[in-house]
């Protein structure tokens, strides 16, 4: 098939934003021609990256895979107004000029990290009729109510707004990929039919991420968190947790990657009297995370207690599992669940700072062999229900299934 792909994130951008990438790849190597219509590459900071600047258009081929660069608004910041511009430019961009070089594409997918990405696998549809299939990774206006960037009258404005547009998009799309049952569930229940859904999980890049012989330093236990610093990850909790341990067990916490809430947990390490077993160590690129991982004893996965996640699935929980590491989850719904499911580790309730520490301090007194037993636990599970081959056939069913009452694809 040809498939063109939408979405906002693309490589050479890291982290969470990094899944489209792997999804190309994967579609790709299953023999499909694919082209990715994306914008410039800016995540996480809002910065555009070095060697690159935006403009009309740009067009590239990253490894096996064609990319259409189409201009956008960067940022990624706490203004409501210039996020608001970044995912409008991006949709007004994707909409107009993107749809151009997909009219010859077989089937349309849409990575839906928002609602205004949906608009135009809409547009694709309509204008140029194609089957389309919706890649929802987040909820929509969920997350957006969630970070905190609108409330009051112009959050009620902005949930019925968004409302609207992601159900648009729902009822336009041929079928629907979620990345948990959570989700499932909570698209059934606004309206969408179960059969249009087929259950996706995000997997990890397997050639970036897979297991690699521990270099633990033996004194002590290391956790790590490796990704976006931002408001809703609850990382807090982790400080808060850690200054509850008694410092004789010798914990410390690694902090990997940037964000906007860096400065305000610098500021409440120090408050919490514990900046001495702390490290920001900034951004580091995604080729080092296997290795970088190998180098702690459990890596963390945190979000706060806010009911949209409970349907969220973070990308990281795939990545640590595929490197076969183990994990301290804070969180809820369908992460705690899959943590407990695959026996990498231990969930404790979100915003939980006390059942964190106490968590910590069972780890604390595992030894080597107990702690590389939950993730050897978790990369078995991975290579089961979450590795590339099981979800890039999942997905590919989704779009054949899409384009089959169209032109009798198969």
């Amino acid at each position: 098939m040809k498939i063109a792909m939408i979405s906002q994130w693309f490589d050479p951008e890291t982290g969470s934003a990094a899944i489209p990438g792997s999804v190309a790849r994967a579609l790709a190597a299953r023999g499909h021609e694919v082209t990715v219509i994306t914008g410039f590459p800016n995540y996480p900071v809002g910065k555009i990256y070095d060697g690159y600047r935006v403009k009309v258009l740009q067009r590239e081929v990253i490894g096996n895979v064609k990319v259409v660069r189409v201009p956008m608004f960067p940022a990624h910041g706490s203004s409501s107004l210039k996020r608001a511009a970044f995912f409008l430019s991006f949709m007004l961009s994707a909409s107009l000029w993107g749809s151009w070089f997909a009219r010859r594409s077989d089937a349309v997918l849409v990575y839906s990290t928002s609602a205004t990405v949906g608009v135009a696998g809409v547009v694709m549809k309509r204008v140029f009729r194609k089957p389309t299939v919706m890649y929802v990774e987040d909820l929509w206006p969920d997350s957006v109510l969630a970070s905190g960037l609108v409330d009051g009258v112009v959050g009620r404005v902005a949930w019925f707004t968004l409302d609207r547009m992601a159900r648009w998009g729902y009822r336009a799309a041929d079928r629907i990929a979620v990345i948990s049952p959570g989700m499932q569930e909570v698209l059934h229940g606004r309206g969408v039919p179960r059969e249009r859904m087929s259950l996706v999980y995000n997997w990890a890049d397997e050639s970036l991420f897979h297991p690699v012989q521990p270099t633990v330093a033996s004194d002590g236990l290391t956790m790590m968190y490796a990704g976006n610093l931002g408001d809703v990850q609850g990382i807090d909790t982790a400080l808060r947790a850690l200054s509850l341990v008694d410092p004789s067990r010798s914990v410390r916490l690694r902090l990997v990657g940037s964000g906007v809430a860096e400065d305000r947990l610098k500021e409440l390490a120090v408050e919490l009297r514990v900046d001495e077993r702390v490290t920001f160590e900034g951004t580091r690129p995604i080729s080092d995370m296997a290795a970088l991982m190998s180098e702690a004893d459990v890596q963390l996965v945190c979000l706060r207690d806010l009911p949209v996640f409970r349907a969220t699935m973070p990308s990281k929980t795939q990545a640590i599992l595929a490197c076969g590491r183990p994990v301290l989850a804070s969180a809820a719904g369908d992460a705690a669940d899959l943590v407990a499911r695959s026996g990498a580790g231990i969930a404790v309730a979100p915003d939980d700072a006390q059942a964190m520490a106490e968590a910590i301090d069972r780890l604390a007194t595992m030894s080597g062999d107990e702690l590389e037993r939950f993730g050897a636990s978790g990369r078995k599970f991975y290579e089961e229900e979450l590795s590339v081959s099981v979800g890039a056939r999942r997905l590919e069913s989704a779009l054949i299934g899409a384009a089959k009452p169209w032109y009798g694809a198969s």
